[in-house]
């Protein structure tokens, strides 16, 4: 058994020290200050300082005190003496020292790494140390590192990369008037940097903004706008789809200006779907109207036609944009409320309320810079987007803003990291930090133009975006990345290349897992079809501060540190989560407020022993020099082993400067600087267009299509469309009158992922919420089926079952059930978490019938019926 720790009682004698750091509670990356008595921990409050979350703290955050102290954390390393695997089955766990334990570990990896790399497969979520452990994935050679599960932003960041060049999003809080939420709660203590957008957003409907949330649940965003707009799951597209007809062919509400000149709607488009192009140049073209001819997009046209029908070298060409309008006209307001079940009138209203409050037209000055003002702006997250068409959906709703012209200008809708390049060449500037400008903004990025003038990102952020596309080729990795040119996150397809990897060609059997801070027993589809695949690899080593469902079916287990004991440099500096509404740049540090629970190690510490054990030290040395872009002098030996907190420092002062050593973010805990004007809305200022039609789709559906056939793997490219459309999800209709319903899931503002089910204090929380640990049913289906509040009911599907008690409320969609995600837990590690709430991922199919082709979703409003359980 694991030993455990008991909680310290608080010393008599006092001695306070306030350390800084960052939280985990939800992967923000929050700035927080320990107040540690004699070693002991005993609160934290937000850092006040941090732009991250401006000296707030969500419940999360303050709770993880709880969870660092939880006894029952394991703190040595255990090794597996029960062969069998499977749900619920005891492991027998032994304790093992860490020498033989890697020693096991490293024997394993040096004979996959002779034999053949890539039957070694990485999975975790641990966003803090992305960058280490893809570094040392290239190192050993391996494809197949992963990344994010079913409750990720599977279609959401493949939309935003192929619009706006960036992995999230978020509105101009500040000067915005009019907010959009479609599936999602930014805002509202949920998402991404849910403390600084919470303050932001708060402020922002004191002063009158309206907020708009379009989401099947009554969420805790929909409970504090100013109006919910209850919506079928999975109409998302078609409710976008139906502003944007209102906007651009009923109303005029357009930003003409903005499409010409910032999108590629004046792009001429042939009969074929494709491009016309100048046959110089091969770049895309445009009609000019005073020459009368078609020009290549960037020849200068002061005005290219937006509209019409041209000939060019005797072809008939359309605008993009009139392609546009075209496409919209089928999705009226009546043909959308068939399809959503939103009223008409409410999408005429919303689509008359949104572009007028855009203000199309009108500028602003800030900061004595003259400033297009568009104060209006709608976002999405996984609820909009987690379907079976699920990239049509994030493209749709990305219309919205484009059509009205407010990407990255003043009360628009804007990413978390860009950098505009309005400054270039403008010379370095000193901030009040001392540091060079230039020094510290290694790490942002501007985005710049393709060839045919697509924005995109410059430099790659070292994730997988969507554009430039990847190369589409046979697949050799667990995912089929080369079949998914543009996913960003492979979730389900490699639990089913595990399964069956001569089904898709893959020409080796998987060996060996590495499983950290990811818990796909639970946070994926189908449990029991998850333990087949995991039981099929004949061997796991998991790591992580505790033992949760899927480290039960480990061989080895190897105890991490909790994450107010870990030191994780600039655990945000991909700049995917660095908010831009703080009015800052910032990087940040997490470093140990608390002592070490007893063998635990730090698992990237545990990652980079290994690979000497193991006999690739140099190589990994060697992909971290290239991949940190570590200067000359910082560089690592190829025959020496560093700690992380070594690499760190080296890392720090390569991007910093040497007064900003790792030493120098221990004391202070980050580095900020304060944004200009032209940084927080740098939209005219950016080289790339974003595109209102997406030609490149169509040729790369072509190209997976051609792989696909040759390698004889079913597969659907119908998605690779150059224009968003409503296509009705899988359980759209209903197979037999039992599945009456659709059940989906919801997010907790107190709970992140499966993380915290664990934390004794949100867990007494959850139980005396009114929805968190129950299914969600409408007042009027719940009188029809004779179900009132407290009746213990099992929802089944054609993928699983679960159960829990029914809440009757009128805040859910009358043809839903909500579930919150994150629960069910069985797993012994987890005593607190055991049996609390129900498990939505039970109900969800393991099918590739089931995903988006194009971004790797998987369709999660699933067809269910209700049963009440008598006792």
């Amino acid at each position: 058994m694991a030993k455990t720790v008991p909680v310290p009682e608080r010393p008599a004698a006092i001695e306070d020290v306030w350390v800084p750091s960052v939280c985990d509670g939800c992967r923000s990356f929050c700035g927080i200050k320990a107040h540690r008595v004699n070693g002991v921990v005993v609160k934290l409050e937000g850092d006040a300082g941090n732009p991250a979350n401006l000296g707030r703290m969500c419940a999360k955050g303050q709770a993880a005190l709880m969870s660092a102290y939880d006894p029952s954390r394991p703190a040595v390393p255990l090794k597996r003496t029960n062969p069998q695997k499977g749900i619920g089955v005891d492991p027998k766990w032994v304790e093992i020292s860490w020498d033989k334990a890697l020693d096991t570990v490293a024997q394993r990896l040096r004979k996959i790494r002779e034999e053949d790399s890539r039957k070694l497969l990485i999975h975790s979520f641990d966003r803090s140390v992305a960058k280490f452990v893809r570094t040392w994935a290239n190192a050993f050679g391996t494809p197949n590192h992963h990344w994010g599960g079913y409750y990720c932003g599977n279609a959401l960041h493949p939309s935003t990369y192929l619009t706006v060049a960036t992995h999230q999003q978020e509105i101009d809080l500040d000067y915005c008037n009019y907010c959009v939420l479609i599936g999602n709660q930014m805002g509202f203590m949920a998402g991404v940097n849910p403390n600084s957008l919470s303050i932001k957003m708060a402020e922002a409907r004191m002063r009158g903004m309206k907020v708009v949330v379009v989401d099947p649940v009554g969420t805790n965003a929909s409970m504090k706008a100013s109006e919910w707009v209850p919506i079928r799951p999975g109409t998302d597209a078609a409710f976008a789809l139906a502003l944007v007809n209102q906007l651009i062919n009923e109303l005029n509400l357009y930003d003409a200006p903005f499409l010409r000149a910032r999108t590629n709607a004046a792009f001429l488009v042939g009969p074929d779907g494709y491009y016309g192009r100048d046959k110089a140049s091969g770049k895309p073209l445009v009609w000019d109207p005073q020459a009368g001819a078609a020009r290549p997009y960037d020849a200068g046209v002061a005005q290219p036609a937006l509209e019409g029908e041209f000939v060019v070298d005797g072809v008939p060409c359309h605008t993009a944009f009139q392609l546009l309008k075209e496409h919209v006209r089928a999705y009226t307001p009546e043909r959308a409320a068939q399809i959503t079940t939103v009223p008409a009138e409410t999408i005429r209203r919303i689509a008359q309320e949104y572009g007028t409050a855009a203000c199309i037209g009108a500028n602003i000055t800030i900061e004595g810079m003259e400033l297009p003002y568009r104060p209006a702006a709608a976002v999405f997250f996984r609820g909009a987007v987690a379907h079976k068409h699920g990239t049509h959906h994030g493209l749709a709703i990305q219309l919205l803003n484009m059509v009205v012209g407010n990407m990255f200008v003043v009360g628009g809708y804007r990413a978390l990291n860009i950098v505009g390049p309005g400054w270039t060449g403008a010379g370095a500037r000193e901030d009040y930090s001392g540091v060079s400008y230039f020094a510290a903004v290694k790490i942002p990025w501007g985005p710049g133009a393709s060839a045919d003038g697509y924005i995109m990102p410059i430099p790659p952020l070292g994730e997988r975006q969507p554009y430039p596309p990847e190369e589409v080729h046979a697949p050799d990795d667990l995912g089929l990345l080369a079949l998914y040119p543009v996913a960003t996150n492979i979730s389900p397809q490699v639990q089913l290349s595990i399964l069956d990897p001569h089904k898709f060609t893959i020409p080796y059997e998987t060996e060996m897992l590495i499983h950290c801070r990811a818990n796909h027993m639970t946070t994926k589809a189908t449990p029991e079809l998850s333990a087949e695949a995991l039981r099929r690899i004949p061997f796991q080593v998991s790591l992580g501060p505790e033992l949760d469902e899927t480290a039960e079916f480990a061989d080895i287990f190897l105890p991490d540190r909790h994450a107010l004991e870990r030191l994780d440099p600039f655990p945000q500096s991909t700049n995917s989560n660095m908010a831009a509404a703080t009015g800052f740049w910032y990087w940040t540090l997490r470093q140990p407020v608390k002592e070490a629970l007893g063998q635990t190690r730090h698992w990237i510490e545990v990652l980079f022993e290994l690979a000497e054990r193991a006999g690739f030290l140099g190589d990994l040395n060697q992909v971290l020099n290239v991949a940190l872009h570590l200067s000359p002098e910082h560089r690592l030996d190829l025959k020496q082993r560093y700690s992380l907190e070594q690499v760190g420092d080296r890392l720090a002062q390569t991007q910093f400067g040497p007064g900003h050593s790792l030493a120098w973010f221990k004391k202070e805990g980050y580095l900020k600087f304060k944004r200009r004007a032209i940084e927080a809305y740098p939209g005219p200022y950016i080289q790339g267009r974003h595109p209102v039609y997406f030609e490149h789709l169509k040729r790369l559906g072509e190209k997976v299509k051609a792989v696909a056939d040759e390698l004889e793997i079913p597969w659907d490219v119908s998605d690779y469309q150059p224009l968003p459309e409503w296509k009705p999800c899988p359980d759209y209709e209903a197979s037999s009158p039992d599945y009456d319903l659709l059940a989906v899931n919801y997010k907790s503002p107190f709970h992140s992922l499966s993380v915290t089910a664990q934390n004794p204090w949100l867990n007494e929380l959850s139980q005396h919420h009114a929805y968190v640990y129950k299914v969600m049913v409408n007042r009027d289906t719940a009188h029809r089926k004779g179900l009132k509040d407290g009746d213990l009911v099992e929802v089944e599907s054609a993928g699983g079952k679960t159960r829990a008690r029914v809440k009757v409320t009128e805040c859910i969609h009358p043809e839903v059930v909500g579930l919150a995600g994150g629960f069910g837990n069985w797993a012994r590690g987890r005593p607190v978490a055991q049996g609390q709430g129900p498990h939505f991922n039970s109900l969800i199919p393991l099918d590739t019938k089931r995903m988006d082709y194009v971004s790797t979703a998987v369709d999660a409003c699933i067809r269910v019926k209700l049963t009440k359980v008598t006792p």
